[in-house]
C-alpha cells in the first residue's frame, strides 16, 4: 500500500510559514559582504553538526566540535571523545553532501550514501559507499520503541521514496521535511545512526528542490539547536504518545499510520524559532557593515550571481553551466540563461580560446579584483 501521511494544518504550522517567508525575504534582499555570509554559513554548519550529534552522544562541547572540524587536536583525547569527534567530522562532511544534492530526488541510493557518510569509520574494514539496511530486529533505547521487522524495511523505504518523489513534492517544503524525517526514523532502516540521518534528511529537504521553493536556500538555519534545548520535548514529539510497537495501536492511534499533526506542529515551531533567530542575526550583521556594503560594488551584483560567488569553491577557476547548475540547484537551461545575462552585465567573460559558442567562463577582471579583496578581508 502506498505511503500516504495524514495531518491537519494548525496555527503553529501557519505561523511557521510566516516566519520562513520573513527569513527568506531578509536573506534575499539584505546583501552581506561575501566574507560575512561565508562565515555565517560555516558557523551554522558547525553548529548543526555539533547539535545533531550531541543529541545522542552528548560528549563534545561546541568549542571542541569546532576544533575537530578545523582538524585541531582535542585537549582531552579520551576514547569516548575520539568517537564523538569522528561523528562530528562525519556529520559536517555529510552536510556538504546534502548541499551538493539539494536539487536531487530522494531515492534509496541517496539515503544509503548519506547514511554511509554519517557512519564512516564506525565499523572495521573499508568504508562503504552505501550502507546496507539492517538484517535483524532492533529496539530504540530513548523511548523503548520497536521499529518494523527488518523484512519490511525495503518495502517501507521504497514506499517513502515514492512518496518523496511524487505526492510529497506538492507540500510546503518544511512540511515535506518534517514528514520525511519522521517516517524515516520510524522505519529505522539501519542498525545505528538513524536519528542523525533523519535530521540530515530534513536539512536536505529544506535546501531544495530549488532556490525558489527552498525553506533555507542560504544554509543558515539550525533547527537542531532548539531540539537540544529541550530533548524531552523532542522525543515526546517524535513518540506522540503512540504505542511502543510499530505494529500496534493505542488510544492515540496506530504507530504505522498515525496522524502526524502533533509532530509537524512541533517541527514547525522549532523551525519558526530558528528562522526568527537567524533573521535577527542577518539584520544585525547588515547594520554592522552597512556603510561598507553601500560602498561595495559587490552589493549591486544580481542576487543569483552573489549566490554563485558565495557557493562556488574557487571563483578563480573557470566554470560552465554544469558548475552553476550544481552550485545553485537549477537546471542547465536556467544556468545558461543566467550566464548569458551575467556576460551582458560584464560580470563574466569567456575563458580560454575565443570561439563562436562559449562553454566555459571566468570572472571579469573588475569582479575578480573585488572578490580577491573580499577573501583577503575574510
Amino acid at each position: 500500500m502506498a505511503y500516504s501521511p495524514r495531518f491537519s494544518y494548525t496555527g503553529s504550522i501557519v505561523q511557521a510559514a510566516e516566519e520562513v517567508g520573513a527569513y527568506r525575504t531578509v536573506v534575499s534582499v539584505l546583501p552581506l559582504p561575501l566574507a560575512v555570509e561565508r562565515r555565517l554559513r560555516h558557523d551554522a554548519r558547525v553548529r548543526v553538526a555539533h547539535n545533531s550529534t550531541w543529541i545522542e552522544n552528548r560528549t563534545l562541547t561546541l568549542e571542541e566540535a569546532e576544533h575537530v572540524i578545523a582538524d585541531k587536536a582535542l585537549a582531552d583525547p579520551t576514547r569516548s571523545k575520539a568517537g564523538a569527534a569522528e561523528e562530528v567530522r562525519n556529520y559536517f562532511q555529510a552536510l556538504e553532501y546534502v548541499d551538493q544534492c539539494a536539487g536531487s530526488v530522494c531515492d534509496e541510493e541517496f539515503i544509503r550514501r548519506l547514511h554511509a557518510l554519517i557512519m564512516r569509520g564506525s565499523s572495521p574494514g573499508r568504508p562503504r559507499e552505501q550502507s546496507e539496511y539492517r538484517r535483524h530486529t532492533v529496539t530504540v533505547g530513548h523511548f523503548a520503541y520497536v521499529p518494523p521487522a527488518w523484512e519490511d524495511v525495503p518495502r517501507l523505504i521504497s514506499d517513502l521514496c515514492a512518496w518523496a518523489q511524487g505526492p510529497g513534492l506538492g507540500l510546503p517544503r518544511w512540511i515535506f521535511a518534517a514528514i520525511l524525517a519522521y517516517q524515516f526514523v520510524t522505519i529505522h532502516p539501519f542498525h545505528d545512526g538513524n536519528g542523525r540521518t533523519c535530521r540530515a534528511l530534513a536539512t536536505w529537504a529544506m535546501r531544495g528542490p530549488n532556490e525558489e521553493r527552498a525553506v533555507d536556500p542560504v544554509g543558515l538555519l539550525n533547527v537542531e539547536e532548539f531540539y537540544v534545548a529541550n530533548l524531552e520535548g523532542y522525543y515526546d514529539a517524535l513518540q506522540m504518545g503512540l504505542h511502543w510497537n510499530y505494529y500496534h495501536s493505542n488510544e492515540k492511534g496506530s504507530r504505522s499510520d498515525p496522524d502526524l499533526s502533533q509532530w509537524i506542529e512541533y517541527f514547525s515551531e522549532m523551525l519558526a524559532q530558528s528562522a526568527r533567530q537567524v533573521r535577527q542575526t542577518v539584520v544585525e550583521q547588515f547594520r554592522a557593515v552597512n556603510s561598507d556594503v553601500l560602498a561595495d560594488p559587490i552589493a549591486s551584483y544580481p542576487r543569483t550571481f552573489r549566490r554563485l560567488l558565495v557557493r562556488i569553491p574557487d571563483p578563480s577557476i573557470p566554470f560552465g553551466p554544469g558548475e552553476v547548475a550544481a552550485c545553485l540547484h537549477v537546471s542547465d537551461r536556467t544556468a545558461r540563461t543566467w550566464l548569458k545575462n551575467w556576460h551582458q552585465q560584464k560580470l563574466i567573460q569567456p575563458a580560454g580560446t575565443a570561439t563562436k559558442r562559449v562553454h566555459v567562463w571566468s570572472l571579469a577582471p573588475d569582479v575578480a579584483v573585488h572578490i580577491g579583496a573580499e577573501r583577503q578581508q575574510g
